[in-house]
């Protein structure tokens, strides 16, 4: 058999071997999920534009405000989200700097200014962050206030359950990103696998996907959890700092959610508290300008008035002691 011969019998063996292998079927599974995922909960996965003030204690000049923008996941029909704290304030609050020679150590403070959501149609629900654990590395936002109905129907939840069964390394993952500004924040998928199992201090996943903030989800759509960066190290200069993205577990986040819940309940309590004070103040300020008008009105009434003498004064009172 000639050469030619047995590459045309072979080329289409190879073929039909590749489509009908394992691997390929499970890429194709994934896939499919993933795309399936993102058609249910593309309106879930939102970016946060957010402005941070940055204080140096101690130490003029470094002092400003920066602007960023990362992505968060809603998950509550409410508008809750999540999102990794990193993506908001650094983890490490201290920084080295050389000033005039000399090596210093700065303590710093992020404080989140002003955050708004802006969601798939390009509308902006302004927002705060309700709760922060630096040791997860997680941060809950929610809106300033409640979602109306025209607002409702641009959203998504993902469902943030305790459990998802076992998660073995060489599982299957995938996550849902946004692109930047530039790119009209088009969403991403990107397919991955879980490549360690961590059980000290608590247990995380090592991903093979990286995207710091963003929901991993099983081969089935569900949320294995949440991409927190974990730091090891203490800023100091004997040790080095090292930074990995690790998955936090859901079960984790459900753990937080009754914390979230009481502090929601509590900054609703202060805006009531403070629409009322605003209420008072302006009905106060109201009544002042008032009774400042009433004093103001007769001094204007007696200017405008003709001056009279007192020789018509007694010509008015003639009469009545005719009488």
């Amino acid at each position: 058999m000639k050469t030619s011969q047995i590459a045309t019998l072979f080329c289409p063996l190879v073929l039909l071997g590749l489509l009908g292998s394992p691997t390929l079927a499970q890429d194709r599974s994934i896939a499919d999920a993933a795309r399936k995922t993102l058609q249910t909960y593309e309106k879930a996965v939102i970016t946060l534009a957010a402005v941070i003030k940055i204080e140096a204690k101690g130490l003029d000049g470094l002092d400003r405000e920066q602007k960023t923008q990362c992505v968060a996941q809603i998950i509550d029909s409410n508008g809750l989200a999540v999102t990794a704290l990193s993506n908001l304030s650094p983890q490490s609050t201290k920084i080295r700097v050389n000033r005039g020679g000399t090596p210093q150590t700065v303590e710093i403070d992020c404080q989140v200014q002003e955050v708004k959501y802006r969601l798939t149609d390009g509308s902006e629900v302004p927002a705060r962050v309700v709760l922060k654990d630096p040791d997860l590395d997680v941060a809950f936002l929610a809106p300033m206030k409640p979602l109306d109905e025209q607002t409702l129907p641009k959203i998504a939840a993902i469902p943030c359950t305790e459990s998802t069964g076992p998660i073995q390394i060489l599982d299957d993952t995938f996550i849902i990103g946004r692109m930047p500004e530039d790119f009209n924040y088009r969403p991403i998928l990107r397919i991955g696998r879980i490549e360690a199992v961590l059980t000290t201090p608590r247990t995380c996943y090592l991903n093979s996907s990286s995207g710091v903030g963003t929901v991993v989800f099983d081969r089935n759509g569900k949320m294995v959890g949440l991409l927190c960066r974990c730091v090891s190290g203490d800023g100091s200069e004997s040790r080095t700092t090292r930074s990995l993205s690790l998955i936090l577990p859901a079960a984790e986040i459900v753990k937080l959610l009754p914390q979230v819940k009481d502090e929601m309940n509590k900054l609703a309590e202060e805006d009531k508290k403070a629409e009322a004070e605003k209420k008072r103040a302006a009905e106060k300020k109201t009544e002042t300008e008032k009774k400042a008008d009433a004093d103001k009105m007769p001094q204007e009434e007696k200017k405008a008035a003709p001056s009279e003498t007192p020789a018509t004064k007694s010509e008015e009172l003639k009469p009545a002691a005719a009488q």
